[in-house]
This record gives structure tokens, sequence and C-alpha cells, in this order.
């Protein structure tokens, strides 16, 4: 298998692999497993292997879609300050909940990380698993983790929490967007707020508010707490 290698054809490459699982994910009636952002990975995985094409190089030739990153971040903004009183109406529970979720993060992980012998290095990469990649590299930098094992939990927690949460939500009866959105948001960061497209523009804004109010969180405690232990 030949692979492209100009920075054209590894975009081309990367958004149809994206549009496959979009695909795949609609005609298979949404189908929690079948997450095209999960789809479009295994599709590069894939094709990085039957190719041999350094993955240096695939990184360097998709950065083009890298920078369209920030100015997507920004444009949530809109949904959220469309749903902003309403977010200040029930800011205190949200503060809460990222509070006691940001516990049960770090917590978890900590815990995992003793049940079954992890050493420090990967217990100190676990506790950011729920952040948003660049505030999670940005926080394992600071706490002495492993970049590549950072990478590794957040985009697994990202991927699982996406399958998994609306599952529970559904289970507990739960149908309200902003709470859905918002646990979306806190627990699967970027990939909980893509699903959260599905549901609305409010599910949208919360989700957001779920990942930033998370993220900063994180950033400020985790450090602290390790200082501490």
């Amino acid at each position: 298998m030949i692979a492209p290698t100009t920075s054209l054809g590894l975009i081309a490459v990367t958004v149809a692999a994206f549009a496959a699982g979009s695909s795949i994910y609609l005609r298979s009636g949404k189908i929690p497993v079948l997450q095209p952002v999960l789809i479009a990975i295994l599709a590069i995985v894939i094709m990085l292997l039957l190719t041999g094409l350094p993955y240096d190089e695939y990184f360097e030739g998709t950065s083009p879609l890298h920078n369209l990153l920030g100015p997507t971040i920004v444009a949530l903004a809109v949904p959220l300050f469309e749903n902003l009183r309403k977010a200040r109406a029930v800011l205190l529970p949200l503060l809460g909940s990222v509070l006691l979720g940001g516990i049960a993060v770090t917590g978890s992980a900590l815990l995992l990380g003793q049940l079954i012998g992890l050493d420090t290095l990967m217990e100190l990469s676990l506790t950011t698993k729920s952040v948003t990649a660049p505030i999670a590299l940005s926080v394992a930098e600071k706490i002495g983790g492993s970049v590549p094992l950072t990478i590794l939990s957040v985009f697994t927690t990202g991927i699982l929490g996406v399958i998994v949460t609306p599952s529970i939500l559904r289970w507990m009866n739960v149908k309200d967007p902003v709470v859905t959105g918002f646990t979306l948001g806190m627990t699967s960061h970027a990939f909980g707020i893509a699903r959260s497209v599905e549901l609305g523009s409010e599910a949208v804004a919360f989700a957001t508010l779920g990942m930033a109010l998370m993220g900063c969180g994180s950033a400020l405690l985790v450090p602290a707490l390790f200082r501490l232990i």
C-alpha cells in the first residue's frame, strides 16, 4: 500500500477517514461503540502500519488541521454565550460537581494505580485522564508525568466516556440536555463536546463549560495536591 506523501493527500485521507466513520455511525443507528473519531483513529493507524509512513511525517503533513483546533475551540463560545443566563443560574451546583468530579478522577487514578501495581510515572499520567489534551500535558509536565502515557490516557478516557456515559445517563433516566452535556464535557472533554452536538446547542454549551471548568480546576489543584503528598 502506497501512502500519500503530500500534505494535501494526508489531509484528504484524514478527512475521508472521519467522513467514513460518520457515515458508518449514522447508518448503524448511532451505535455508541462506532464513534466516528474511534473509527477514524483506527483507519489512520491501519494506514500508517500498512504503508510504513512514520507518524511524525503524518503529524507534520496534517498540521493545517491542527491549526484549526484553536478557532474551533473559540467557536464553542458561541453556544455558551447563548446559554450564559442559564449557566449563571446553576453555577454553584456546576462548581460543586466539578470539585467532586475532580476528586473522583484523581482519586480513582491513584486507587487504580495502587490496586494493579502501577509505577509512579503511570499513576501521575493517569490523574489527568479526564482533562482536554493541552491542559493535561501541561499538568503532567508539572507533576512529572509521561507525555505519551498522558496522551493515551486522555484519548482512551475520552472515547470510552462518549461510549459509556450516555448509556449510564439513560439508565438513570437523565434526559436533561444540560446535565447530559455537562457530564460529557466534564468526563470526556473534546470527545464529549463532539458527542453533545447530537443533543443540541444547549448540551454543547454546557459540555464546553464542563470541559473548561474541569480543565482549569485540574490545572490548579492537581499540581498542588501532588506537592502535598
